[in-house]
C-alpha cells in the first residue's frame, strides 16, 4: 500500500520540451571559494542519465577524478542509508531506481577510493513526504481557522495562508521555483520541504567546510536544481524571509538534520560522525 501511494507521488520523467531546459539540466562542473575552501559543484541528473545532450558518456571518469581530489565528498542522494531506513525505495518506481543506481554507481566510485562520504539530505525518511505533500493542506486548514478569528490577526492570517498556497501551486502548475531547475522570486518567499532540504544541506556544507584545512577541498554532487539552491546559499546573503524560513526548518520533527558521514569498511559502509545542522 504504501510503495502505491509513494510511487504514485513520484515526479513524472519526460524528455526536456526545448533548449532552454537542456542547458539547465546539463552535466556541469564547476567551483567557488567560501571562506577558506574550494568547492566543486558537480550538476547530475540521475534521472537523464541515458540522454547524451543532457549526460556525457564519460560522467563516471569525470566524477571519479573530482572525487580524487577532493578531501570531502557530499552527496544529495547515499543508498547504503535510504535502503536502511526505506527498503523498499529501489520497487517504489523509474524515478527512485534511476536515483538508486546513479548514487550508488558514486557512492561505489568513493569507496573504490577509499573516500568518505557525507550527506545532510533530509529527504531520506518517510515523513519528509508528509512534509512535502501535507504542509499545503495544514496551512490551508490554518488559514481558514484563521478567519474565524475577529480583528487584524485573523485577518492577517487568513491572507498569510491563502498566498502561500497560491504561491506553492502557481509553482507547481507552471514548474517554477521549487518544482524548477532555476530559483525564483515566489519560491524565495514561501517555505517549504524542498527549500528546508536544499537550505539545511547548504548549512551542513558550511559547517563542515569551517571544520577543514585552508587548503581543503570539498566536492558536492546533486542535481542541477539542487546545486544551484545550495551553491546560492553559499555565495548570496541571506535575506529576512529565508532567515525566518531558516527558523520554521530548524524545528521540523523527525527528520535527520545533521551532516552524517560515513566511511567504506570490507563490508559495507560505517557511521563515523553525526553533526547536528546549526
Amino acid at each position: 500500500m504504501i510503495e502505491r501511494v509513494v510511487r504514485s507521488l513520484e515526479p513524472h520523467i519526460r524528455p526536456p520540451k526545448d533548449i532552454s531546459e537542456i542547458e539547465d539540466r546539463t552535466f556541469k562542473r564547476e567551483q567557488l571559494v567560501h571562506g577558506a575552501q574550494t568547492i566543486e559543484l558537480i550538476s547530475l541528473e540521475a534521472n537523464y542519465i541515458d540522454n547524451e545532450r543532457i549526460t556525457p558518456p564519460d560522467w563516471h571518469d569525470q566524477v571519479a577524478e573530482a572525487i580524487e581530489r577532493a578531501d570531502v565528498l557530499f552527496v544529495e542522494y547515499f543508498p547504503p542509508e535510504i535502503e536502511e531506513i526505506i527498503p523498499y525505495v529501489n520497487k517504489l518506481g523509474e524515478f527512485s531506481r534511476n536515483i538508486v543506481e546513479v548514487y550508488g554507481t558514486i557512492a561505489a566510485l568513493a569507496r573504490k577510493k577509499g573516500k568518505a562520504i557525507a550527506v545532510a539530505d533530509i529527504a531520506n525518511r518517510p515523513l519528509y513526504e508528509a512534509y512535502h505533500f501535507g504542509l499545503y493542506p495544514l496551512i490551508g486548514a490554518a488559514a481558514v481557522a484563521s478567519a474565524q478569528q475577529r480583528g487584524i490577526a485573523g485577518k492577517v492570517g487568513l491572507i498569510a495562508g491563502e498566498a502561500y498556497i497560491a504561491g506553492v501551486t502557481y509553482q507547481a502548475s507552471r514548474k517554477k521555483g521549487t518544482y524548477g531547475v532555476r530559483p525564483g522570486l515566489i519560491e524565495r518567499l514561501t517555505p517549504g520541504a524542498n527549500d528546508a532540504r536544499r537550505a539545511l544541506t547548504a548549512r551542513g556544507i558550511a559547517q563542515t567546510a569551517q571544520t577543514l584545512s585552508p587548503d581543503a577541498s570539498l566536492l558536492y554532487i546533486a542535481a542541477p536544481a539542487h546545486v544551484n539552491r545550495v551553491k546560492a546559499a553559499l555565495t548570496e546573503p541571506t535575506t529576512i524571509p529565508e532567515s525566518a524560513k531558516a527558523l520554521v526548518y530548524k524545528n521540523l520533527v523527525g527528520l535527520d538534520r545533521s551532516t552524517r558521514i560515513y566511511e567504506p569498511t570490507e563490508n559495507g559502509w560505517k557511521l563515523i560522525s553525526n553533526v547536528p545542522i546549526q
